[in-house]
């Protein structure tokens, strides 16, 4: 058996819309409904994973010093 939502979609917006109008920016929403609030926006550009080395592994790279 499923349960119920605690928040629906108008909620959320509800909610958002406060957020913005207090000058907040949200970062994100947990599970459960609660927003993450920022006093700035998100950088995506921080979200992109940074390039390791192109060389290839050599048998040894793991072995400990």
């Amino acid at each position: 058996m499923t349960k119920a939502l605690p928040f629906t979609a108008a909620g959320l917006a509800r909610a958002i819309k406060g957020v913005e109008l207090a000058g907040r920016y949200v970062i994100g929403v947990r599970p459960d409904g609660t927003l993450i609030v920022g006093d700035k926006p998100l950088e995506t550009a921080s979200m992109i994973p940074l390039e390791r080395h192109n060389a290839p592994a050599s048998k040894w790279e793991d072995q400990g010093a």
